[in-house]
């Protein structure tokens, strides 16, 4: 993309989720995001929940993210665009009604995800939770003058939204046929700079257990319903059923946010491997949240990167944050097929993909990767040049040359049928509360 002068718009980024020290994916997406934007922009970040953060030229503003608490509201001001995963009715009114435009961030499915994440609750719990989300998406695409997604699978996916709900209309379509002035793919990335570990030691240290020169398959971020760690750990019993040198390391496997409850099936993996004699001799669980800044130290140890899923729609329309992290340390990866990675994977040929829930064959492609030097430098060649496209500054630069460019579909929202939205985005909210 051509260089851009620094445009004197003001563009504010809202974060759902904490940011600092420790991270999950939204926290880390909306930093990133702000540091690449500042180069383009005038960026405020604004952000749940107090931190002691501290960056160059972007303005850090903490708020009140509760549903009750109108903060956000007084602090959201003398601005000209604002990019957020989704807002209460009250704000989203206010955006309208002064000009400013909304990039509505939709990367990550929420409406599907929800379909995985609460699978082990009771039937109404889950659909009062579906429902307020449903509402709250139907809020956000009504709103939106742009909106981002993470794939093309993604942009197929919020393309029958706007069919379904009858927004995708002769008018909106003429002013845009192929979309490009209110879809952008702009999915989660990666820095540009090479990783570089601060404690090269660290996990030498923290586990004594794993040796220098082990073979390390990397499970990054947390364990989460929707992922299958149980065919990996499978697999790595295998393997050390005829050899001692391949470990397992899970990076985490809880939230680091604490209101975020500890999913069922981290407590499945950790038993398992307890239950089989592979916990602290070849399976390995960091408890802990690692700070964003200190992955590295991790991640540069590593031999492969994984990442194993269920057969479901939302592996279909997933985009796995992770392998970001893989990418950008360039480690050979092994993935379960039904996602846009895997795609990637096996026509770049990145790693190997395998079947759902197969740990023979996930142990088969470990090891074919570990013996074979030749395959492993020839991935790590092929993923040096797939991981350019999603450098932040390349993301960043797509949103800016939207913002610049002003690709916006102009969107009214006469007050009668924002009522309505908000109403049955409050009303589901209720139902939520009450379903508990």
């Amino acid at each position: 993309m051509p260089e851009m002068i620094k445009s004197k718009k003001r563009v504010g980024l809202i974060s759902s989720d904490k940011v600092g020290p420790k991270m999950a994916g939204p926290g880390i997406r909306y930093l990133e995001l702000a540091r690449a934007l500042v180069k383009f922009f005038d960026v405020t970040l604004f952000v749940p929940y107090s931190t002691d953060l501290v960056e160059k030229n972007i303005k850090i503003i903490p708020f009140d993210p509760r549903p009750s608490s109108f903060d956000l509201m007084k602090k959201v001001v003398n601005l000209d665009v604002v990019i957020a995963q989704s807002l209460y009715p009250p704000l989203l009114y206010k955006l309208k009604k002064r000009g400013i435009k909304f990039i509505a961030d939709l990367y990550d499915p929420l409406l599907i995800e929800v379909l995985e994440c609460t699978k082990d609750d009771n039937y109404r719990w889950r659909q009062s939770i579906f429902d307020f989300i449903f509402c709250s998406l139907v809020l956000e695409i009504s709103a939106a003058n742009h909106i981002l997604c993470a794939s093309e699978r993604q942009k197929d996916y919020y393309v029958g939204v706007l069919s379904g709900r009858k927004i995708l209309t002769p008018k909106f379509h003429d002013a845009s046929p192929n979309l490009e002035n209110f879809i952008t793919l702009a999915p989660f990335g990666l820095d540009h700079r090479p990783p570089k570990a601060k404690n090269p030691e660290a996990i030498f240290q923290k586990f004594p257990q794993i040796k220098k020169g082990d073979k390390i398959l990397y499970w990054g971020g947390g364990i989460w319903n929707w992922f299958d760690p149980l065919s990996v750990i499978k697999a790595v019993e295998i393997i050390s059923l005829r050899r001692k040198d391949v470990k397992l390391f899970f990076l985490g496997t809880k939230h680091p946010n604490s209101l975020i409850k500890k999913m069922k099936t981290a407590n499945e993996a950790v038993h398992y491997a307890k239950d089989k004699g592979l916990l602290d001799k070849f399976v390995f669980f960091n408890f802990d949240w690692t700070p964003y800044e200190e992955r590295a130290d991790y991640l540069m140890q590593a031999a492969i990167g994984v990442s194993t899923h269920f057969d479901n729609t939302e592996t279909r329309f997933s985009f796995r944050t992770r392998i970001l992290d893989y990418l950008w340390a360039e480690l050979p990866m092994i993935l379960t097929r039904g996602d846009a990675f895997a795609e990637l994977c096996e026509e770049k040929n990145l790693g190997r993909v395998v079947d759902f829930e197969n740990p023979k064959q996930i142990a088969a492609a470990a090891e074919a990767i570990i013996d074979n030097p030749t395959l492993t430098a020839t991935i790590k060649k092929n993923i040096k040049e797939v991981k350019k496209d999603f450098y932040w500054t390349t993301i960043a630069g797509q949103i800016a040359a939207v913002i610049k460019d002003e690709r916006w579909i102009e969107r009214r929202i006469f007050l009668p049928r924002f009522l309505g939205l908000a109403f049955n985005f409050y009303l589901a909210g209720l139902l939520k509360k009450l379903s508990k």
